[in-house]
């Protein structure tokens, strides 16, 4: 894990150059999104921009919520342990998404790299001060918040209403929003996350999961086109099965 300036100036006329925003892959999706590109160079020049490889943490569970965190590349977890001993996956997160506000203090889950990741990191103090000059950008909180509340609805009747061949399908449609597809039409979806990890996500056991992507390959459901990558064969018949 380690940081590296944003922002290069040239020191004779002060101009940004090679500023990552201009080729950032989630610029589209990301909050930074709603500020013009003069605000969003002043926007990067408060920060630095993190590399993580897989399975380093981000941050603990219980930590100072010091830093706010844009995901520009890779897919990282949000983690909670329980009382048990148990681990409860909350999420995952992609290229855009936003972690780090809260109205606490601390952080509410623990962070860590599925694959190699790369983040914008700001401290809290100027982010905040930052978007108090920039409505634009607390018009998008807003609706990032509103994203994450409808998500998290949506996972409550996951864990409590479907049953395990449904949960992995409503799953792996998600996971297929956010893979980008071949022009060839194929739906493909990436699971570069563990067994364990979509196990603990939707609630089940290591074993159920593999069950159930074995019924739904049996089936010609899904096929597997590498390690971690899949096609959805018979899109119907998942999307069915997630409705249910």
């Amino acid at each position: 894990m380690y940081l590296t300036k944003l922002v290069e100036a040239d020191p004779a006329t002060g101009q940004v150059t090679g500023h990552p925003c201009f080729g950032c892959p989630a610029r589209d999706a990301a909050l930074c999104d709603a500020l013009t590109l003069p605000e969003r160079v002043a926007f990067r020049q408060l920060g630095n921009r993190k590399l993580l490889s897989p399975d380093d943490t981000l941050c603990w569970q219980g930590d100072h919520a010091a830093y706010v965190y844009t995901v520009t590349k890779g897919v990282l977890r949000l983690s909670r342990m329980l009382t048990d001993g148990r681990r409860q996956i909350a999420g995952f997160a992609f290229p855009g998404a936003f972690i780090g506000v809260t109205l606490e203090d601390e952080h509410s889950f623990t962070v860590e790299a599925v694959t190699r990741a790369e983040l914008c990191q700001c401290s809290r103090t100027r982010f905040d001060a930052f978007v108090e000059r920039h409505p634009s950008m607390q018009q998008r909180l807003y609706s990032a918040a509103a994203g994450e509340l409808a998500a998290a609805r949506e996972q409550l009747v996951l864990l409590g209403c479907k049953t395990a061949v449904e949960r992995l399908a409503s799953f792996l449609l998600d996971m297929a929003r956010h893979t980008p597809q071949p022009a060839s039409g194929a739906i493909c979806a990436a699971l570069p996350m563990s067994r364990r990890d979509i196990a603990d996500y939707l609630g089940l056991r290591v074993e159920t999961i593999s069950r159930e992507l074995s019924a739904l390959k049996a089936h010609r459901v899904i096929r597997m086109t590498g390690v971690h990558m899949l096609e959805i064969v018979d899109r119907d018949t998942l999307d069915r099965l997630a409705a249910s």
